[in-house]
């Protein structure tokens, strides 16, 4: 009987305990739910910045008159680029280039154009986007002046955006209200209220082109994680 009696006191502080510890673990659980949750901001953007090498090459066997050949299509050059709205301050005249392809051993001196081969590059580097834009789409105005213009990869145009200071406020903004609506509609859907932000990261910026075409239009992305507490 006495034994009987320490069994039964035994499973009943068994079964209490059992419940304290449920109960103190639903307490702890309830108290530390969260909901993580991203946040996407987008823009496309004008591009501020142009770069192009704009470069060509000609030849000739005799260095004093390839130098003035130089001299006289970089001129016109340079008179196309201010036809089309750049200023000096856009532009700079680079050191040319010259090879000697008598000395190249692998060049068949039978098929050797020219002794002296020259390459002279212009770097345009503007703000006026549209400019610099339009004055790439009318190199044929060069090549019907005789200016033999580089068309490889080199040579393309490339647009840049450097604004990207003033707009991250904003698109951070608007990342962590779209976190928000997306932790609304996950507590409606299981009946909690949004709490405070626990915590907050933000992704990095990335900018691209817009679209292939369409490289002076840049897309801004960015990414935020927002950990929201979740209420009753």
């Amino acid at each position: 009987m006495k034994n009987l009696l320490h069994v039964l006191v035994f499973s009943c502080a068994l079964v209490v305990s059992s419940v304290v510890i449920a109960v103190g673990l639903s307490h702890v659980t309830k108290d530390n739910r969260t909901v993580t949750v991203r946040g996407l901001s987008e823009k496309e953007v004008p591009a501020d910045m142009a770069v192009w090498r704009l470069s060509f090459s000609l030849g000739g066997n005799n260095l004093p008159s390839l130098q003035r050949e130089i001299i006289q299509q970089t001129e016109i050059v340079t008179d196309f680029l201010k036809a089309h709205g750049l200023s000096d301050a856009d532009f700079s005249v680079l050191s040319p280039s010259i090879t000697d392809t008598s000395v190249d051993l692998y060049i068949d001196s039978s098929k050797r154009s020219f002794v002296y081969v020259a390459k002279q590059t212009v770097l345009v580097r503007s703000q006026k986007v549209a400019s610099v834009k339009k004055a790439s789409e009318d190199t044929l105005e060069l090549v019907g002046k005789g200016i033999s213009v580089r068309s490889d990869y080199d040579s393309k145009v490339n647009y840049e955006f450097n604004g990207l200071n003033q707009i991250k406020p904003e698109m951070i903004a608007l990342a962590t209200e779209n976190a928000r609506e997306a932790a609304e509609q996950f507590a409606h859907d299981s009946h909690s209220k949004v709490g405070k932000i626990l915590s907050a990261s933000q992704g990095l910026f990335s900018i691209e082109d817009a679209a292939p075409g369409l490289e002076e239009l840049k897309h801004v992305r960015v990414v935020t994680t927002v950990v929201y507490a979740l209420a009753d």
